[in-house]
């Protein structure tokens, strides 16, 4: 039983993942990847710091609901016919390191917007903004590291259809190449989201399709074994 709840709520956490975080990033939205000082001004003068929170609060939730996601990743391509324990263990580290770096960037621009209102010289407001830019950056790299090894113990292991491990494996590879460019700089970070999303929604509805085609087997065996009557 517990095993069939958590088979439910882990994919589940992947499928809700990226409307989450979209959601809380429309919520609170951030001003321009580079802005001039002028556009920072103007943002920092009209964002409303109460809206700006819970968006984050909201960001915040699709962050962490990786981690269910991963945890049951985890147990799954360990089911394979092939020991993949080493690349998932792999995964599950890098998706700890990945959330316990990426929380922290956007209450930097909490605190940003809080001070801001108090007065905040525009150089020191660019300073911070580039310091987050910079670190989210980087964790581009560290969401590569996940989808690489996530993808190696899927095609190692077998136990999920190896054409999501290898989509894991090129998504994971181009995004760290790209990690020193800036996470901004290329799709690919919005690819790896969309991977998990697609895992997640596939595992989440494939259940009640395979009870709905053994319940239609069921009735079709029954309804071929019942004795012609008149």
């Amino acid at each position: 039983m517990t095993n069939a709840i958590w088979n439910r709520l882990g994919p589940a956490a992947g499928l809700l993942f990226l409307p989450v975080l979209m959601a809380g990033l429309l919520i609170h939205r951030y001003p321009d990847v580079r802005p001039t000082d002028a556009h920072l001004a103007n943002w920092l003068a009209n964002v409303n710091a109460t809206t700006f929170r819970f968006g984050v609060y909201v960001e915040a939730l699709g962050v962490l609901l990786v981690i269910p996601f991963a945890a049951w990743l985890f147990g799954r391509v360990r089911q394979g016919a092939k020991d993949s324990s080493t690349p998932a263990t792999a995964m599950l580290i890098a998706t700890a390191t990945w959330v316990a770096l990426t929380l922290p960037i956007n209450e930097s621009w909490a605190g940003l917007v809080d001070q801001a209102r108090s007065g905040l010289d525009i150089r020191v407001a660019q300073t911070i903004v580039s310091i987050n830019q910079a670190s989210y950056g980087m964790t581009g790299i560290v969401l590569g590291v996940i989808l690489l090894s996530a993808g190696v113990a899927i095609v190692r292991g077998g136990a999920i259809s190896r054409w999501s491990g290898w989509a894991a494996v090129i998504i994971g590879l181009f995004a760290m190449v790209s990690g020193p460019l800036g996470t901004d700089a290329t799709p690919l970070s919005l690819l790896a989201y969309v991977w998990i999303f697609a895992v997640g929604g596939y595992y989440t509805f494939r259940p009640g399709m395979r009870r709905e085609l053994e319940a239609s087997s069921s009735r079709a065996s029954i309804g071929g074994g019942l004795p012609a009557t008149r």
